[in-house]
């Protein structure tokens, strides 16, 4: 990201963390905090991924979990950062930078950090942002039907979240994050 992550919800009192993921899905665009794929590129969408906590629960305070301590990963990611306490908040940004040919490159020494803990420049990864980058440059140029397939693979996934018929139990400290929802908004 080019600056701090504002988040737009706010549940709070679920006793289950993976009731946040509907939340979480929407807060972090259908997308991996870490490595930035997105759920649609996945055969199995959100299944692929799941509730982060950006403090390790082995060292978090016991009790409810709060909300803002939680982001949206995919599995991979996910597993490749274990219990590893993160170098800064992922939120915050830059640190990392995308290059053509795939790679990452860390833009601070906490960037680089983050690389290394969450095996972001794994090279199955990188072949894989280098393949979506050359697609999505050349689909990006076409129009018709190339052009379709270009938003299609942009797009959101079809099974977006009502929010708003969600009822966490401690409530919602941001409610007007509803209305700026994908589900709202699509």
């Amino acid at each position: 990201p080019s600056g701090p992550h504002e988040r737009k919800h706010g549940p709070r009192g679920y006793l289950d963390d993976g009731q946040y993921k509907p939340w979480l899905r929407d807060e972090f665009d259908y997308g991996c905090i870490y490595c930035e794929c997105r759920e649609v590129w996945f055969p199995d969408q959100s299944s692929s991924f799941s509730v982060e906590h950006l403090r390790p629960v082995s060292v978090a305070e016991p009790g409810l979990t709060d909300y803002d301590t939680l982001a949206y990963a995919c599995c991979q990611c996910n597993a490749a950062r274990g219990a590893s306490v993160l170098p800064f908040d992922p939120r915050d940004g830059p640190h990392l930078e995308v290059r053509r040919d795939g790679t990452i490159r860390a833009l601070t020494l906490a960037g680089a950090g983050l690389l290394d803990i969450c095996k972001l420049d794994r090279p199955e990864l990188n072949e894989f942002r280098s393949l979506i980058l050359d697609v999505l440059g050349f689909l990006h140029i076409a129009e018709g039907e190339a052009a379709d397939l270009c938003r299609r693979y942009l797009a959101y996934t079809s099974s977006l979240p009502d929010l708003s018929k969600l009822r966490p139990p401690g409530g919602n400290t941001r409610p007007e994050g509803i209305a700026r929802s994908a589900f709202a908004l699509r």
